[in-house]
């Protein structure tokens, strides 16, 4: 679906570019989103933020098995079901994470800030594995462009930074075919605190630094993790004080969540196209004036990877959502 805005768009040969967002440590859309270049004939593949977990699910090593609480039941395995329940963890965007009972009393010990390094840990060691599998899979021929979102923590950049095959793009302007793309994996403030926010004004200062840089907009594409405010791309439930959802009748409040700051770039540089993830509950496609905003949503929990396909030609756009 979409339109050219000209009828042939201008320019060169057409790039194809698959989008997909916000998969939070499902191996299984990590693996889909690999295939997506080769599945779709696509020439850039890029995700754009929260690619990482929030759980490590403990493997408790005692002398009957691997004792092991997921969604609320117990379990003790041992064997080929040790591997089964591992991969069961991770496919539901989890970390699995053998550890004997010492170590689950010294990491329970640990102060927050500890803790969190010691997630950071487990966590890199997934996604390195996952940076590993993109080198092995990923054709030669083409383009892969990962960021990390708000949700991610330190260290996804390193990683990312020093993976063969996969670019990073976040914080700064990277080219293809004949279009550019600035990228920016932060979001404005959330109630939950995450790694990756910045107000409103810092988020547009570093979205204006790279539209700058970037030059010609008819043929530029901003990447940025968080849609702009009031888009429908951005509609997610109200939340109170204490986190809980507020009800309206018998259904949540839903207001905007996203980025004022975005709008406002979106809507004085007018890009080609903008692409979106963050708030999993509004998939989607506006135009904010000439500029056509992309938000896939996210269904990570269902093992399906929500993307949008897009064929880029000169300054013509045309977009087509698919679910795999």
């Amino acid at each position: 679906m979409g339109l050219f805005r000209k009828k042939d768009g201008g320019g060169g040969a057409a790039t194809r570019l698959y989008y997909a967002s916000d998969i939070h440590g499902s191996g299984v859309l990590w693996r889909k989103f690999l295939n997506a270049g080769k599945a779709y004939d696509a020439d850039v593949l890029v995700m754009g933020g929260d690619v990482t977990g929030k759980v490590v699910v403990p493997l408790v090593e005692q002398a009957d098995g691997f004792h092991v609480d997921l969604f609320g039941q117990r379990s003790v395995i041992s064997g080929e079901a040790l591997e089964e329940m591992e991969n069961k963890i991770r496919n539901n965007g989890m970390y699995p994470h053998r550890m004997s009972g010492a170590d689950v009393q010294r990491v329970a010990a640990l102060s927050e800030e500890e803790r969190e390094a010691w997630f950071a840990d487990v966590m890199r060691q997934t996604f390195d594995g996952w940076l590993a599998l993109a080198d092995e899979r990923l054709d030669a021929s083409k383009r892969c462009f990962v960021m990390p979102g708000n949700d991610d923590p330190a260290g996804v950049d390193v990683s990312i930074e020093q993976a063969a095959k996969v670019e990073a793009c976040d914080g700064r302007v990277v080219a293809f075919g004949d279009h550019t793309m600035i990228s920016l994996g932060y979001a404005n403030t959330t109630p939950f605190d995450s790694p990756r926010e910045l107000t409103e004004e810092e988020l547009y200062a570093r979205v204006c630094a790279m539209a700058d840089e970037a030059g010609d907009m008819t043929r530029c594409i901003f990447n940025l993790h968080v849609p702009p405010y009031d888009s429908t791309l951005d509609t997610a439930p109200a939340l109170d004080e204490t986190l809980a959802v507020v009800m309206s009748g018998s259904a949540p409040k839903m207001i905007g969540v996203g980025s004022t700051a975005v709008r406002e770039a979106i809507e004085r540089y007018q890009p080609l196209l903008s692409l979106h993830g963050h708030v999993h509950e509004s998939p989607g496609a506006v135009r904010i004036g000439r500029t056509l905003a992309i938000n896939p949503g996210s269904d990570y929990h269902t093992g399906r990877i929500n993307g949008c396909l897009i064929t880029l030609k000169g300054d013509g756009v045309r977009h087509q959502f698919v679910t795999g």
